[in-house]
């Protein structure tokens, strides 16, 4: 029976990044860390063999090639007010997405665009005792809440992520059992190796997903 690994990656690294900006759904560019971080991925996923890719937006950093969607279900919360401003406080404002409505959009984008995907479905059907790769870039709080929800509301194991802190380039692997997604677990959590050789620390507090004190926020 096919077994399918999940690859959740977080981007390089940004300015906003690095100087405790919310960014949400801003567009923002990856810095010259980031671009290095995003190249040393590359490198390190060469290897994989990958039957689809998803992301949240055309450019992400240097991607492997392989057939892409870009899905706007990826796209990151909402902060309203908060975006293209430091956090002063562990408080969200009214015009931020609503954090049961943002971990419902990651689930419904699982469900559907993920675990229904046509090409991640005929493997499935191929019934191959082999393993599957499917690639995700994505943003910070997206993928810790996503996981936190597989866990919560799913079942998943995801004991592996500990605070479930992702960081920039961190590669996660989720490994799913079933076609219909009710078995998993993180089997790898932000791991960051690649990294090792670079000058300077990668950046340790997502903003958007802690308060100023960082700690990690639940809502």
């Amino acid at each position: 029976m096919a077994v399918l690994h999940v690859y959740l990656v977080r981007h390089g690294e940004t300015d906003a990044n690095r100087q405790g900006i919310v960014q949400g759904q801003l567009e923002t560019t990856l810095n010259a860390t980031g671009w290095e971080q995003a190249r040393r991925l590359a490198l390190a996923l060469k290897s994989i063999k990958f039957i689809h890719g998803f992301t949240a937006a055309a450019v992400m950093g240097e991607l492997p090639t392989l057939k892409w969607t870009v899905h706007p279900g990826l796209r990151e919360r909402f902060f309203g007010d908060l975006q293209g401003r430091k956090r002063t406080n562990a408080e969200y404002p009214p015009s931020a997405e609503p954090l049961d409505k943002f971990v419902e959009r990651a689930l419904q984008w699982w469900d559907r665009e993920l675990l229904g995907h046509e090409t991640v479905q005929h493997r499935f059907d191929a019934d191959r005792n082999e393993t599957q790769n499917v690639l995700l870039i994505g943003h910070s709080a997206y993928l810790n809440n996503l996981i936190r929800a597989l866990g919560a509301m799913r079942g998943f194991d995801i004991a592996a992520a500990g605070k479930v802190k992702t960081l920039n380039t961190g590669i996660t692997i989720l490994e799913i059992e079933d076609r219909h997604g009710t078995r998993g677990k993180v089997i790898q959590f932000s791991d960051v190796k690649h990294l090792q050789e670079m000058e300077g620390e990668v950046v340790k507090v997502n903003v958007e997903d802690t308060d100023k004190k960082g700690r990690r926020i639940e809502g």
